[in-house]
């Protein structure tokens, strides 16, 4: 709604229109702007950011979570009210009247414009750059050999923190049996009871991991020799890493999550169990992050594997993949067909044909296209300040707005619109897609497919809320739209800023000139050094070492990546022999070779069942990297 909401519309010749007033009664939609822009700042500002903690809270009741959220954001209240009155104050002091809505407006506009030119400024040039990487199979493989070693590292410390956040909660629920709560007051004892039964409640999420997380589970306490020769390295990094900040239950470090506050009795206090409840919910969502990461990673490796025509072939004695793991292929395009027979092979010949020989001039395209647009974009802002209007955005609209006063009104009309809604949309996309790229939420990073939790959309939605408006005022500021013989109702309501010194006029203006900044600072690679040179493992950071340690980092890459679709392959063996011995007859000789033969997909979905479930069994296969 915002969006659309925000586009200009042509002036058309009104003669009963000459004032505000005038332009604010014919314009419909000026009373639900109002509403909408303070109903969505309250929720980015004070809802959202209080579901947030809630939901983060470790307390064990609802009341007792919204107390405890309530007292994390309170200090988030007091700064934003602090601001608040200061700036009534001084705008009150200089104006010598009280103005309280265009202090609010400009407070809000100011935040949401500093996240937007950070956002934007890497948005305008990564999205452009990512499309036309994507073109070079080559490049991207080699881009997702190189971070495979941080991605699988980061998901071996994720499962290794949440065994300790679940060892420390097996310990905590043995002290409380073994002090006995029930000695106490009734009331303690009904707390600690209820407490210890929610923890053991919240554990039982992760008790059953994929088998790749399970793997590590047992590899990280010390177990088995499973992994073959990257046993050695893993054990390395292991001890590196549980020799700083982890504490392994199997260990009995991991009891020091309430250890601190534990009463005379060794008993837990409640606050100490909250505590835990609260790190067991991060340990859980790191775990669910940094799984999604590795097998995003390990698709990409295929996909762009299979595109590069680079086939590795397993060492002597590895598990052959099966026919059904290894039907994935996308340049035969021998997978299963999802619409049916009838279009299977037209489906084949379409995808072989868009691999081969459509996919990388597309993405080229597409390319140029958006870096066209922007520096379209780019040149836009850097021309905000002059007093000629330069944009190419506005010649474009001025040239499709002239239809208005042909007959074919109504036609014009709609191009307009669309000429007014292709930069908006870009810039949008530019700015929040770059959300995704800058992991700022750590765990809570949005994640495609549906694989987003609550809380990272919680932590998403209260940024895209506060970016929306800043974004929409400095597009129609882009434009130099003159709205002061058009009924644009977001124009009209948003002037209310302008009554602010600086922060509602001159700021707006100028404040967009750093993305240009940004631009540049993005296309060196600015941003990749930054975090380089802090320490931070970031996937463009990594790229940025020298020659060497790039090709190690290659060469551990292509090794880690053989054994997990190794060991995809050795369970998808496992899943269609089990499948197999349950089909009876059905699969015939196809269950010795791993298929199920030809009913063996039906029988699929209920044998499966008593298997462990991962999160991509079967996609990725031993032959691909």
């Amino acid at each position: 709604m915002p969006l659309f909401h925000s586009i200009p519309f042509p002036p058309k010749r009104r003669r009963d229109a000459t004032s505000q007033e005038d332009h604010q009664a014919v314009n419909p939609t000026y009373e639900p702007w109002k509403a909408t822009y303070w109903s969505t700042m309250f929720l980015a500002y004070t809802l959202l950011p209080l579901s947030r903690d809630i939901l983060l809270s470790g307390k064990f009741s609802m009341g007792s979570r919204i107390r405890d959220g309530a007292r994390r954001c309170s200090r988030t209240y007091a700064l934003m009210a602090a601001a608040g009155v200061v700036g009534i104050g001084l705008l009150a002091a200089y104006l010598h009247d009280l103005h309280v809505v265009p202090v609010l407006m400009a407070l809000g506009n100011t935040y949401g414009l500093v996240l937007v030119v950070l956002l934007l400024g890497y948005g305008l040039v990564d999205v452009p750059r990512s499309w036309w990487r994507q073109a070079s199979p080559e490049s991207e493989l080699r881009r997702a050999r190189i971070v495979a070693g941080g991605a699988d590292e980061a998901l071996f410390d994720a499962v290794w923190e949440l065994q300790d956040c679940e060892g420390s909660i097996d310990l905590a629920a043995a002290a409380v049996e073994r002090v006995g709560a029930g000695s106490g007051s009734g009331t303690a004892a009904v707390k600690y009871a209820a407490a210890i039964s929610k923890l053991l409640e919240w554990r039982e999420r992760t008790a059953t991991l994929s088998p790749e997380l399970q793997r590590r589970r047992t590899f990280g306490s010390g177990g088995g020799g499973a992994g073959g020769s990257s046993g050695g390295r893993e054990t390395r990094r292991g001890g590196r890493r549980r020799g700083g900040h982890h504490r392994l239950s199997g260990n009995g470090g991991g009891g020091g999550g309430g250890g601190g506050d534990d009463g005379d009795d060794g008993l837990p206090s409640l606050d100490a169990l909250a505590g835990l409840g609260a790190r067991l919910k991060m340990a859980q969502a790191d775990v669910v992050s940094a799984e999604q990461k590795w097998n995003h990673l390990i698709e990409r490796a295929r996909i762009f594997g299979e595109l590069a025509d680079e086939y590795v072939p397993p060492p002597p004695g590895a598990v052959p993949p099966s026919p059904r793991a290894a039907s994935t292929s996308l340049l035969s395009g021998s997978g299963e067909p999802a619409l049916g027979v009838c279009c299977c092979c037209f489906g084949k010949r379409a995808r072989s044909c868009w691999v081969r020989y459509l996919r990388s001039p597309t993405y080229r395209a597409v390319a140029v296209l958006t870096a066209t647009l922007s520096g379209m974009v780019l040149w836009s802002e850097a021309t905000l300040t002059l007093p000629v209007n330069l944009s190419p955005f506005a010649l474009f609209l001025g040239l499709s707005g002239e239809g208005e006063g042909n007959k074919e009104e109504s036609q014009g009309g709609l191009v307009y619109q669309i000429a007014a809604l292709v930069p908006l949309l870009y810039m949008s996309l530019c700015t929040f897609s770059s959300l995704f790229k800058i992991n700022i939420f750590g765990p809570f990073c949005l994640r495609g497919n549906r694989q987003s939790t609550g809380v990272a959309l919680v932590f998403n939605a209260q940024y895209l809320v506060r970016l929306q408006f800043p974004l929409i005022y400095n597009y129609l500021l882009m434009l130099k739209y003159d709205t002061s013989s058009t009924t644009c109702a977001f124009s009209k309501f948003y002037s209310n800023i302008e009554t602010v010194p600086f922060f509602g006029t001159s700021f707006n203006s100028y404040a967009p000139l750093l993305i240009l900044a940004l631009g540049a600072f993005t296309m060196c690679n600015g941003y990749a050094r930054i975090l380089s040179l802090i320490g931070i493992d970031h996937e463009d950071a990594l790229l940025l070492s020298d020659k060497d340690t790039l090709d190690e980092k290659v060469s551990e890459g292509i090794q880690l990546i053989r054994r997990h679709g190794e060991r995809e392959a050795t369970l998808v063996e496992t899943e269609d022999e089990f499948c197999g011995v349950n089909g009876g007859g059905v699969a015939g000789n196809g269950a010795s070779n791993g298929v199920g033969g030809g009913t063996g997909n039906g029988d699929m979905g209920s044998s499966l069942s008593s298997l462990p479930s991962g999160g991509a069994r079967g996609r990725y296969s031993g032959e691909m990297v």
